[in-house]
């Protein structure tokens, strides 16, 4: 079995491939999905959080407030780091789960979806590296229009993570997100097709 992980920036286009890999039947496990589901209302994990992070990250309705958490760990390195240390060994537990469930079900290939795949060192659970790639110019501008918010704050956003350059470089295959729909779309069905031989020369 093929493990793949997917990765991108924030605005590059990423859930766009994941869609085009779920549509080829592909089993795609979603780390923000994963996450999600973990941080439900009345979770042991919420608790955690809310004794790390005050009471007030959680809402009247017993759901954590997802802006409010990220307005602090965007603001306070510490924090991030403290967030990340309680979330990563979780992910991964659930990550490795999947992968092993695809394993049974004898798939041929599976995808983590992860936009923090090299931040959290998980492309160790990967035979192969793809990132979605865009110029941070354009990453700024669909950020800016997506989310309503001014230049500097999609600056910031976009430099709390890796950047996309550097990612390219780590990634052994690039699709690069600067055009339409339909060109991506073109080079995911080039790739797609590189990754089934990747997998018949492993059978082989």
């Amino acid at each position: 079995m093929l493990v793949v992980g997917l990765t991108g920036g924030i605005s590059s286009g990423k859930s766009t491939v994941t869609q085009l890999f779920l549509d080829k039947g592909v089993t795609v496990l979603d780390a923000d999905l994963i996450v999600r589901q973990m941080q439900q209302p009345n979770t042991v994990l919420l608790k955690r959080l809310a004794d790390v992070f005050g009471q007030d990250i959680i809402l009247a309705d017993g759901n954590l407030d997802r802006g409010g958490l990220g307005r602090l760990i965007f603001q306070d390195k510490a924090a991030k780091a403290k967030l990340d240390e309680i979330m990563k060994p979780l992910i991964r537990e659930k990550l490795v789960e999947g992968i092993e469930l695809a394993k049974k079900a004898n798939e041929s290939m599976v995808v983590l979806d992860m936009p923090l795949l090299y931040e959290f060192e998980f492309e160790s659970l990967t035979d192969v590296t793809i990132v979605v790639y865009v110029s941070q110019e354009t990453q700024i501008k669909r950020l800016m229009a997506r989310d309503q918010i001014e230049e500097a704050y999609a600056l910031a956003k976009i430099n709390s993570q890796m950047s996309l350059d550097k990612k390219r470089d780590l990634a052994n295959f690039v699709l690069v997100n600067e055009g339409k729909v339909s060109e991506l779309r073109t080079q995911f069905e080039t790739l797609y097709h590189q990754l089934c031989c990747c997998l018949k020369h492993s059978h082989n």
